[in-house]
């Protein structure tokens, strides 16, 4: 499957228990499931930077720092709503 291939999955699989097939029934599903995605994003993006904090041994002081700067400014852009 390609990577966009989960979303469609899961639009398929929303609309599974739905008669309406018009995009103003399906609004309040697909907000649903970006929402969910956004919330998953941020949960990878947070676990990522402790990860990096955590790990003493793969990384330099300055790399890890970088990285840890990095991801910060990644996940206030995904906390902000920007990209």
């Amino acid at each position: 499957m390609t990577r966009q291939g989960w979303a469609e999955r899961k639009v398929e699989q929303a609309q599974e228990g739905m008669d309406c097939c018009c995009i103003t029934c399906f609004a309040p599903t697909y907000a649903k499931l970006i929402l969910a995605e956004h919330k998953r994003a941020v949960r990878v993006v947070t676990a990522e930077i402790k990860r990096v904090k955590l790990d003493r041994h793969n990384y330099s002081v300055v790399t890890r720092a970088e990285m840890t700067k990095c991801l910060d400014r990644l996940l206030a852009a995904l906390q902000k709503g920007r990209t």
